[in-house]
């Protein structure tokens, strides 16, 4: 027999008053100073997707990304190159198996075998990896909502929402 829910819940201890949100946003700490100085080992490709990726931090406000991150950065610039590459190739050959030769057999006969197409696992996994730290980074749609709407949206100095959440109506 299945049990009913518990519909009689704490409100107090659930609750996220004013003061609590408050607390929480000071708390959160902000980096007024970043310079993200790109690494001397990014490759010409990855280096545009570097100075693409620190526009998007310098453009928040309020950046929860300091250069302490500078290695996932580069890594995002890494998987964000190899699954471009595999892209271009998977356009160029899209078959799902590759012949390979292996060589001539006694009678002179040329021997081959099907193999899966390494693109695709490379675009693969390099485009998780790069979702994955894209997340890690606090770039994503849920990473942003997770973070609170001061992150998410920081471009401009008024909060049209905090405001509404702090008026009084005396």
């Amino acid at each position: 027999m299945a049990r009913l829910p518990n519909v009689n819940i704490d409100k107090e201890k659930y609750a996220k008053s004013n003061k609590y949100i408050k607390d929480r946003e000071r708390a959160t700490p902000v980096y007024e100073s970043q310079e993200f100085i790109p690494p001397a080992t990014l490759t010409e490709a990855e280096l545009e997707v570097w100075n693409w990726l620190v526009g998007i931090f310098r453009e928040t406000v309020n950046c929860r990304v300091s250069d302490a991150d500078v290695h996932l950065m580069e890594l995002y610039c890494r998987a964000k190159v190899a699954t471009d590459e595999a892209d271009a190739e998977l356009k160029k050959d899209p078959r799902a198996y590759v012949i390979i030769p292996l060589g001539v057999d006694k009678n002179g006969k040329l021997k081959t075998t099907a193999k899966p197409n390494p693109n695709i696992k490379k675009r693969a996994d390099n485009a998780a990896l790069a979702i994955r730290l894209f997340d890690q980074l606090g770039l994503s749609p849920i990473a942003r909502a997770r973070a609170g709407l001061k992150s998410a949206n920081a471009k401009s100095e008024l909060d049209i929402f905090k405001e509404l959440m702090e008026r009084t109506d005396d």
